[in-house]
């Protein structure tokens, strides 16, 4: 009888799990299951909330995602989903943690082919919301498959803040300490504008006008109690979201700071981490697609940006923002920036091609494999402060049309309004390709830094546009260096730019296979092209993140260019530009040949001339030349190929190369009358001034035509720096040590001119 009846009492736990089971449709579970809260605008707020009888409003759904000691009964692995193709007006507020292992999820349901609408302006009494979704101190969220929306015009009871609207605000603060695990994917964040954009003096100003898509907000360090508490917001994922029709920008993300000037040297100190925002669209925007300010570890790669920094900066009333680029940072640790477009980009200031710029205070940032085209500032900008800054394999399009700030080349010193400059630090331009065909473009360089490095670039400039015709300055601090090296020029460029460059190739096509179009397939080398095989290696700036974390899949040296073509730039002589195509992998680039550039057939007793002989290629690795007179009686060479005649007579002047013993050699005759008329530059038909100089030097042929070629040669004979010009020529001089040198001057028909000069 006894075990009669425990037979029937097992039979009906096992029924009654059944039943249990079979409700799980329903809002309410079991405590060892996930549950799942319907919302929709057919529903009630009195309903059950399951996907029968659905709840109806934000509010609702606010209210069960309170902490749940105020009343929340959202926990971890439930979910919020709101019926696609409905509209739900008001404010979402998240206030309730999943784990890592059950994130709680933010989506929808439904068979209707749009997103729902969850919109902070719209048929509110009490006003439009400042946040249409706000998650203050919640960890662990993932929102996916929503259409965000808030288009603030009702001030309704809420009366401040008119020049503030976010389609999601993130908050940090003390009271949540670090908060980690958030997923924003598959989002449409759209039409977000404040009122206006007047300030609390009711002053119409940008200063303070914030419209974004998604806005990260931490506080800084608590630091009234022991130990510190940290706060932050921390693995942080943004993937294939579209942003459009936003007052300023898509995405920011910022941390306040206990430093009244930030710049925390300890590098994960009170900056946000580990953010990865990828595969998203940007688009008419009145601001940036991403500003990342006081980051440590975050990628921006494969986002699509168009039509940024939209509207009138000077209208006070079309409520976009007018000045923007697809990623700019800030106080940044370890940034990568990478396979981007970024298409008409607009703004006043700043707004920069290769997918944005490095502003003041950063560390490790590489912008590569970026393509830019009609960015009105220029190509390259780099800030105050920052160290080892890095843009490669990027591929520019006709950016740089604007006179303010405008440069193709731009590293200043700027740390902020009234600070005194410093200059930013190992800064690596390389394997670049900048392409401008526009009239009316023309941007300029300007280098105010130390250790800079502009090494295998393509500049290509036609049809009426120029670089650095309005001016190039350079300022590197002494003791430190500036070298650009082995680019190529094509086109009408300031040859005080492209005189800084001893090794490179000027006058060439680079022969792009279809220029003038856009993306990046029309700037591909044709087979025939000079920059094939015609790169420098060297030791690539190391990214010190390169495989941990977040950069697992980074390596860290560049393997392919911007076309998915191998390179090896530390090991390998690679093509010039950001297309390694065609490109032979040799480790070393041998000696083919040598040439003398400017021989002469007679000179006097006691004239000197320097004969100027050329390595082929000019990349080759080893470029050393060896020059000999076979009657030393007669004339003398030194190592520098400069010639002195001593006595009457025929003399061969030889150079041979160390590799190859390739070999080019002139005929001269010495003669006992003078013959080249060898004197101070002052007195015959050059001036070079000013001298002393600290800056740079000007070098004139007052009377003479055709190209002068200039040698300055240390105090031991050494030649420093060599290059040609034609009627004026602008040289800085603050990248070589103080002291005196010798300048020696050869024109068209040999004669050669010599003075001092002093460098301060």
């Amino acid at each position: 009888m006894n075990k009669y009846y425990v037979y029937l009492a097992v039979l009906f736990l096992l029924f009654s799990n059944i039943i249990v089971a079979k409700n799980t449709s329903k809002a309410m579970h079991t405590q060892t299951t996930s549950t799942s809260y319907y919302f929709s605008n057919q529903g009630d707020d009195s309903n059950d909330g399951s996907i029968d009888t659905p709840w109806k409003t934000l509010t609702k759904a606010s209210e069960i995602a309170k902490l749940s000691n105020k009343g929340g009964i959202l926990k971890a692995g439930d979910k919020l989903l709101f019926r696609r193709g409905d509209t739900f007006e008001g404010q979402l507020v998240i206030l309730c943690s999943g784990t890592e292992e059950n994130p709680i999820e933010i989506s929808n349901y439904g068979t209707a082919s749009e997103l729902p609408i969850l919109s902070g302006a719209g048929n509110i009494p009490t006003g439009d919301f400042i946040e249409a979704v706000k998650l203050t101190n919640t960890s662990y969220i993932t929102m996916d498959g929503l259409w965000i929306k808030n288009d603030r015009k009702n001030k309704g009871n809420i009366t401040w803040n008119t020049n503030s609207a976010f389609g999601i605000k993130v908050i940090a603060n003390k009271w949540g300490g670090v908060l980690t695990g958030l997923t924003f994917r598959n989002l449409k964040i759209t039409d977000v504008f404040a009122i206006d954009m007047i300030d609390w003096e009711g002053k119409f100003t940008l200063d303070y006008y914030t419209a974004k898509g998604i806005f990260f907000d931490a506080d800084k360090d608590d630091i009234t109690v022991t130990p510190i508490k940290e706060v932050g917001i921390d693995n942080v994922l943004i993937e294939d979201c579209y942003f459009y029709n936003l007052g300023s920008t898509a995405i920011s993300i910022r941390h306040l700071s206990n430093l009244p000037s930030y710049n925390n040297p300890v590098d994960e100190e009170e900056r946000n981490l580990n953010f990865v925002v990828r595969n998203n669209h940007f688009e008419k925007l009145g601001g940036d697609g991403v500003v990342l300010a006081s980051i440590c570890n975050a990628i921006v790669e494969k986002n699509d940006f168009i039509d940024l920094g939209w509207g009138n900066h000077k209208s006070s009333t079309d409520r976009y923002y007018g000045r923007g680029e697809g990623c700019w940072i800030w106080d940044s640790r370890n940034i990568l920036v990478q396979y981007n477009k970024q298409l008409r980009a607009r703004g006043f200031g700043d707004t920069y091609g290769a997918a944005g710029h490095i502003d003041f205070y950063c560390k490790n940032a590489i912008f590569q494999y970026n393509y830019s085209e009609d960015t009105e500032g220029g190509f390259v900008e780099i800030l105050g402060d920052c160290l080892n800054s890095t843009f490669r394999y990027n591929v520019s399009v006709n950016d740089g049309f604007r006179d303010f700030h405008g440069y193709s080349l731009w590293i200043a010193g700027y740390v902020g309004t009234d600070k005194d400059p410093i200059r930013s630090d190992s800064s690596f331009i390389y394997n670049n390709t900048v392409y401008i065909n526009k009239e009316g473009n023309t941007p300029d360089i300007l280098i105010w830094a130390k250790n800079t490095y502009i090494y295998n670039n393509i500049f290509k400039v036609m049809n009426g546009a120029a670089i650095g015709a309005d001016g190039v300055e350079i300022d590197i601090e002494e003791g430190s260096e500036l070298i650009v090296d082995n680019n190529l020029f094509y086109g009408d460029i300031s040859s005080d730019f492209t005189n800084l460059d001893n090794n490179k190739i000027i006058d060439e096509d680079p022969e792009f296979v279809n220029e003038g179009t856009s993306g990046i397939e029309g700037y591909q080398l044709k087979e025939t092209s000079a920059a094939i095989d015609a790169g420098k290696k060297f030791p690539e700036p190391i990214f010190p993140m390169a495989g941990k974390g977040i950069f697992k899949n980074i390596t860290l040296n560049t393997a392919t260019d911007i076309y998915g073509n191998e390179v090896d730039i530390t090991n390998l002589i690679s093509n010039i530009g950001a297309d390694n195509n065609y490109n032979s992998k040799q480790e070393d680039l041998s000696v083919t040949g040598i040439i003398i550039e400017n021989d002469i057939t007679e000179m006097g007793i006691g004239e000197s001339f320097k004969v100027v002989a050329t390595v082929v290629p000019l990349n080759a690795t080893n470029t050393t030349v060896k020059w000999a007179s076979d009657n030393s009686a007669i004339a003398t060479v030194n190592q520098e190929g400069l010639v002195e005649g001593l006595t009457e007579g025929v003399v061969k002047i030889t150079a041979t190369t160390e590799e190859g013993n390739f070999i080019a050699s002139t005929t001269i005759t010495v003669k006992k009358e003078a013959i080249l008329s060898t004197q101070p530059i002052t007195k015959a038909l050059f001036k070079m001034y000013p001298n002393p100089t600290s800056d740079y030097v000007i070098f004139e042929g007052n009377q003479l035509v055709g190209k002068q070629h200039i040698t300055i040669c240390s105090a031991l004979g050494k030649a420093v720096f060599s290059t040609s010009f034609t009627e004026r020529y602008k040289m800085p001089v603050n990248h070589l040590n103080k002291g005196t040198y010798v300048v020696v001057l050869t024109n068209v028909s040999g004669q050669t001119y010599s003075e001092k000069l002093i460098i301060k």
